[in-house]
């Protein structure tokens, strides 16, 4: 059986329209409302998930880095768009590590749900484990392109050449193939595109419950039941298929969603709350 560790490493503040984006506008005017929104949400957790699993740890994100000046100075998302408090300590390196965990030799896996800052900006602490990633999403990062998408390439390790999967799995319900991150079946990826092409979600069984961590799919449990898709996306009827999918799948079995801005998350986790 696995167990499932939330690491809170540090917090974001976003706008409401990139948090739930307007789903009757276009993706131009979706986007733009995140640069002219002048409110703010609550600080949201930037939440990584450490599995503890009989084959070895997996780790699902890598979080953001304390490093100021990090972001590309002309992108106009990281000047008026996003607030982020992240100190040294909050780093995920500083968490392991304090953990009696060394990033760089203790993992057996760090999956990325996908490159956006906020989730891979701490891939400098992991020289030396295995990096999952899936190749769209790999793709769709590199460059400008990615850069404008909310990725910093620029800024990645010079070491970094992560493995790049492809879902070449079985399907389960809700998904039409999956990604094998264990031999015994029980923790894989299944594609969640929307948020950013090529996005994927960890789903980690046990006995009696399901776990299924949901990256950036939705920001909180409240949006994917609503079906309101978040200001970033630019297929809406990706996202919604995305959501609907989720919501299959944990009709037909007990799961517990955890994605990773959403600060229910850990009281769910905790007290095995599930969706359906």
């Amino acid at each position: 059986m696995a167990n499932i560790i939330p690491i809170k490493t540090g917090t974001i503040r976003i706008r409401p329209s990139h948090r739930a984006g307007n789903m009757n506008h276009p993706v131009w005017r979706r986007r733009l409302a995140m640069l002219t929104d002048r409110d703010w949400t609550e600080p949201l957790p930037i939440y990584t998930y450490l599995i503890e699993h009989d084959e070895g740890l997996i780790l699902l994100d890598c979080g953001e880095t304390s490093r100021a000046g990090f972001f590309p100075w002309w992108h106009p998302f990281f000047r008026f768009g996003v607030d982020l408090n992240v100190e040294p300590g909050d780093e995920i390196g500083s968490q392991l590590r304090a953990r009696g965990i060394d990033p760089g030799k203790d993992l057996k896996t760090l999956v990325l749900s996908h490159l956006h800052h906020d989730h891979a900006d701490g891939l400098e602490h992991f020289d030396g484990t295995e990096i999952i990633v899936s190749e769209e999403n790999y793709q769709a990062s590199q460059g400008l392109h990615g850069a404008i998408m909310g990725a910093v390439p620029s800024q990645w390790p010079t070491w970094f050449e992560p493995v790049r999967r492809e879902f070449d799995g079985p399907s389960v319900a809700g998904f039409d193939t999956s990604m094998p991150l264990t031999s015994d079946g029980t923790v894989f990826a299944v594609p969640t595109p929307g948020h950013m092409p090529g996005h994927l979600s960890v789903v980690v069984r046990n006995p009696g419950v399901t776990y299924f961590l949901a990256g950036d799919a939705t920001y909180d449990q409240d949006l994917l039941r609503q079906r309101i898709v978040d200001g970033p996306s630019s297929n809406l009827k990706t996202s919604l298929d995305t959501m609907d999918r989720i919501t299959t799948f944990a009709e037909s079995e007990a799961t517990v969603l955890l994605p990773a801005h959403d600060p229910a998350a850990g009281s769910r986790l905790a007290e095995r709350i599930t969706l359906a």
